[in-house]
């Protein structure tokens, strides 16, 4: 019997990316991957308030005692009302998100109660934009945005906004500097929904997970749900 997980995700770009390149992988690790975002009718592109997102998770969470459910939101944007995130601007890279997670189980954990699961819970936030991926290959990240005879140049300029960074998560989330925002700045014809998912398509989750430990350890606790690979 295949273990079941829901990912409640920020919009339609993590929705295609969960669906095509991670649900895929669990798949062969006998791990069924499904994704929602926010409401009925379903809302997509940016992060809810904590309130709206709090009321999401438990019904989830409540409705099928069988399955676990986790989470893709951006750090980028993220209102300030949701848990851990005012501590979370004054913590170092590494323990912004994991700042955020924790406070985000135990809210669930107090609100579900006597129903509550170890392990069916798996928050994750993405530090700082799902664009922030896409620098773990710079040179992946030319070809699909397609600059032709500007490729040497581009890839120069993707790999130079790589270098100022310990690794690709750490691209800041400032109004102008924020990852996606750094894409169209080299390449204005980036469409985030299409050439985002193809670019990682093509870079493939193994370099992505070697350039992005926050990224990586989120897959190790969903493939720590299932079995041996198929």
């Amino acid at each position: 019997m295949s273990v079941r997980v829901l990912a409640l995700v920020e919009g339609q770009t993590e929705e295609r990316f969960c669906n095509e390149l991670i649900a895929p992988f669990l798949g062969g690790r006998g791990i069924h991957l499904q994704t929602t975002t926010m409401g009925r009718p379903r809302i997509t592109g940016g992060v809810r308030s904590w309130k709206q997102t709090e009321k999401e998770l438990r019904r989830l969470l409540q409705e099928d005692g069988g399955r676990h459910v986790t989470t893709m939101f951006d750090y980028y944007g993220m209102p300030l009302d949701w848990p851990g995130r005012t501590d979370a601007v004054r913590k170092p890279y590494r323990q912004k998100a994991a700042t955020i997670e924790d406070e985000m189980y135990a809210r669930m954990k107090a609100l579900v109660g006597k129903r509550w699961r170890p392990g069916a819970f798996i928050p994750y936030v993405q530090l700082h934009e799902f664009e922030a991926l896409l620098f773990a290959a710079p040179e992946v990240l030319e070809r699909v945005v397609s600059l032709g005879s500007q490729r040497e140049e581009a890839v120069r300029r993707f790999q130079q906004i790589m270098n100022r960074f310990g690794t690709p998560e750490e691209i800041d989330n400032g109004a102008s500097t924020a990852p996606s925002k750094r894409i169209l700045k080299v390449a204005p014809g980036y469409q985030k929904v299409a050439d985002g998912v193809i670019a990682a398509s093509r870079i493939g989750l193994r370099e992505i997970r070697a350039a992005c430990p926050n990224f990586n350890a989120w897959m190790e606790r969903m493939e720590g749900l299932g079995g041996p690979q198929l």
